[in-house]
């Protein structure tokens, strides 16, 4: 079914984008939902009539989006879950339960919007993607501890590793500065010659032609100098 798209989606489109879908998709979510028109004429002008308040209403969403992307990027969600020795939960925890904490904290971002194709099982600490808006998408951390010690711990633990890691990495950032520095260098005319196959095939050619030159010179010198018979001949 060919569809005219009222808000951006995921993998079809902007708004106002015609699009192809299949016809259980568009009767069972997005007709039902208002998020497209089927696109026949009457449709198609009728659109062009609302064009302008869908627009200014995306944008207002889109901005709502970002403030809520702005208080996330400064909560800490942490989880608290018993676990085995080996660090695994005895439960999960699902894009339903990470709902759930951020509603306690004012925020009603449906488990749809989290970005998790498989429950946590294990402890630690997790990047995951909640998207607030199709245009607007903010990474979170999560931690994931058996109590509230172990979180600070995990996570005094990770800026010790982000530390190191950063310090490591040092020395191979400065080498490669090195190598593009030196790679940009203008070469000399030896490190053209050196570097150049086609220059070093020019100076093998000259060099056998050089050698050719010399025996043609010389087979024509003795050729014009008379031999030692030809020489006592005459004197005779």
């Amino acid at each position: 079914m060919e569809i005219i798209l009222l808000e951006s989606l995921d993998k079809l489109g902007k708004i106002g984008d015609i699009v192809n879908v299949k016809d259980g998709f568009a009767r069972n979510y997005l007709l039902p939902q208002k998020k497209a028109l089927r696109a026949n004429e009457e449709n198609k002008k009728y659109y062009e009539s609302i064009k302008k308040k869908i627009n200014e209403n995306n944008q207002k969403l889109v901005d709502e989006a970002k403030i809520t992307s702005d208080l996330l990027s400064k909560k800490e969600i942490i989880f608290i879950r018993q676990a085995s020795d080996t660090g695994q939960l005895y439960g999960s925890v699902s894009p339903k339960d990470i709902s759930n904490k951020l509603l306690q904290e004012n925020f009603n971002i449906p488990p749809s919007k989290i970005n998790l194709s498989t429950p946590i099982k294990n402890l630690g600490i997790f990047d995951i993607i909640i998207k607030l808006h199709a245009d607007v998408s903010i990474k979170v951390t999560l931690n994931v501890a058996t109590s509230e010690e172990n979180a600070k711990l995990q996570k005094s633990e990770l800026h010790k590793d982000n530390k190191h890691s950063k310090i490591d990495n040092e020395p191979k950032m400065l080498d490669e500065i090195q190598n593009e520095d030196s790679e940009k260098k203008p070469q000399t005319e030896s490190d053209k010659i050196k570097v150049d196959p086609e220059n070093k095939s020019k100076i093998k050619k000259a060099k056998k032609d050089s050698n050719f030159n010399k025996e043609e010179t010389l087979e024509e010198k003795n050729s014009k100098s008379p031999t030692r018979e030809e020489s006592k001949d005459k004197k005779n």
